[in-house]
């Protein structure tokens, strides 16, 4: 297990500094990673107003920590001035820490203005002590990361930040002359060869006022200079966000922070991603080992970096899930398939392994265990309880179960998606599932229940008939379901004689969605249960012999009770 210490530093205050570093650790706690934030702007608090974090105010931290030190000369027990983050209606895959200032009591500004920290240094062992502290943090909580929330100017406590605890400083700065001056002047300072072991530095514009950005102008002559006193362009910018003066508030958490709509939140991201890019050792470097390993196809370099990160960090979910993806570089599917369900076991939140794993059990058509999979994922996000479980989950357990006719099933799952809102299109989608499950499952649907499915179908604008020929032969073929079972039989055969003509325009190498076995199956197979479905129209019923003068509870026949029926003896 290898820490990473991160200093977020800023030569002066109102840049933002405290709300990236909160919103930096949100995103890695919630990516899986272990974080543990300190408050070091004793004078200035400002973490423990995060109220999204769901952290107690009033808990002893940084201030009684340091005073109960110098009035015993024996480090105490860090689990007293730690407090483990319960952020309500948001899972954390990882941890998140936090470490405050302090109580901020009556005693408070008393004991904080009583520690002297050149003293400490010089007369209680003060570089022995928070050596020792980052071990205590080290051993007790095993963080990924440990993000510390430095004072601003140039102090004692600023010098601690920068120098003793952290191998990476983030340098927030605004575009004016005061913030780039000072902070090139600190940076000179963390580089200076004398140092015993100077930093890695990363820096952050910030806040970038949202103007276009001209070849020349104010912003340009900003960024020329922030080069030449820094000898590097901004690493990261982060751009002007109203609400961050209004409140302290975790903005990652609001939606994906990876689309547009989210700039703030995906710039953030964009920190987050850079300051794990820094870090020499870890999860996150053997995480890159091994898929660098995979891409260049050296398979002892592989070796090695698993062996690792099975050894430091086996109960990880991300770790198997990356090893899967380097057995498949290496063309060891028999491993790809035990790792992906390694990684689900273990973090069930954890998407991307059981997407893969689907797909991977749907190829070998082995849907029953894909059915029970996806069926103890939901179990384990249900019980989580605090976060939404994911639409994309619920349509993945109703179509496997629809598949392997276990129709009461897929009506559960398919009933869970009325509480979404969504499009015209997903809404006639999930209906018509719904219906078809509740069908097959032996109940007798209302005639305005398909009449309402059917409405969804012919209100839909006339862009959305643009889709492509394999959707809208899916589409086409599971709607004569509803037409037909309100006696517009018709209609019904309409569509799927229409549908007869339009495969002629897909390619012989596609495979169709299948709306008898929900199943994608190839064109010519699909062409002939078409066929199946308008010939039983024909003779009065579905292709499953649901009679369409009178409906029914739902039963499936056989090859022989069908021709029974059809061809009475």
């Amino acid at each position: 297990m290898n820490t990473f210490w991160v200093t977020f530093y800023s030569y002066k205050g109102g840049v933002g500094r405290t709300m990236a570093l909160t919103n930096v650790a949100a995103l890695m706690a919630k990516e899986g990673r272990r974080v543990l934030v300190i408050d070091f702007d004793l004078e200035a608090p400002g973490l423990d107003s995060f109220e999204g974090l769901g952290c107690s105010k009033g808990h002893p931290g940084v201030v009684e920590y340091v005073t109960e030190y110098l009035q015993t000369n024996r480090a105490p027990d860090i689990a007293r001035f730690v407090q483990e983050c319960h952020p309500a209606g948001v899972h954390l895959r990882g941890n998140l820490w936090l470490m405050g200032c302090g109580k901020k009591d009556a005693t408070y500004n008393r004991d904080r203005a009583a520690i002297d920290w050149t003293a400490l240094y010089e007369r209680h062992e003060g570089e022995r002590f928070v050596e020792n502290w980052k071990a205590a943090i080290e051993q007790t909580y095993q963080p990924d990361y440990v993000l510390i929330d430095s004072r601003t100017g140039l102090t004692e406590v600023g010098g601690i930040c920068t120098l003793h605890l952290p191998q990476l400083v983030v340098l927030l700065y605004a575009l004016n002359d005061q913030n780039i001056h000072g902070v090139a002047g600190v940076a000179k300072a963390l580089l200076n060869p004398t140092n015993t072991r100077p930093p890695q530095i990363l820096t952050v514009a910030t806040p970038v006022p949202r103007i276009l950005k001209e070849k020349k102008g104010l912003l340009q002559e900003r960024f020329e200079l922030v080069e030449k006193e820094l000898g590097v362009k901004p690493h990261c910018q982060i751009h002007y966000d109203p609400r961050i003066p209004l409140k302290e508030e975790i903005l990652v958490w609001e939606g994906d922070v990876r689309t547009s709509e989210n700039l703030i939140g995906w710039e953030y991201d964009q920190l987050q991603k850079k300051i794990r890019d820094y870090n020499p050792n870890g999860f996150d470097f053997l995480l890159r080992e091994c898929n660098q390993a995979g891409k260049e196809l050296d398979d002892q370099r592989a070796e090695a970096a698993i062996q690792d990160i099975i050894r430091e960090y086996g109960d990880r979910g991300e770790t198997y899930y990356t090893i899967a993806q380097t057995r498949r570089a290496f063309g060891r599917i028999a491993e790809v398939e035990e790792n992906l369900r390694r990684a689900i076991d273990l973090d069930p939140h954890l998407g991307k392994p059981f997407d893969e794993l689907i797909d991977l059990l749907q190829g070998k058509k082995r849907l029953d265990e894909a059915v029970e999979i996806t069926r103890r994922r939901l179990e384990a996000l249900e019980k989580s309880r605090d976060e939404a479980v994911p639409k994309p989950l619920l349509q993945t357990l109703g179509e496997l179960a629809m598949a392997t006719t276990k129709y009461s099933l897929a009506a559960d799952a398919y009933k869970k998606l009325d509480a979404f809102e969504d499009d015209s299109e997903r809404m006639l989608v999930d209906a018509f599932n719904l219906a078809e499950a509740r069908r097959r499952s032996g109940e007798v649907l209302r005639p305005d229940e398909y009449a309402q499915i059917i409405k969804l179908y012919e209100d839909r604008p006339a862009a959305e008939g643009s889709n492509s020929i394999i959707d809208r032969l899916n589409h086409q073929q599971a709607m004569h379901i509803p037409y037909a079972m309100v006696g517009r039989v018709d209609e019904a055969m309409e569509l799927l004689t229409s549908i007869q003509r339009l495969a002629a325009a897909a390619s012989p190498r596609d495979r169709v969605f299948c709306v008898s076995s929900y199943t994608h199956i190839p064109l010519d197979e699909w062409i002939a249960e078409n066929k199946k479905m308008l010939q039983a129209l024909e003779l009065g019923h579905l292709w499953d012999g649901t009679p369409l003068e009178a409906q029914v509870p739902y039963k499936k026949l056989t090859s022989d009770s069908h021709n029974a029926q059809n061809h009475p003896r």
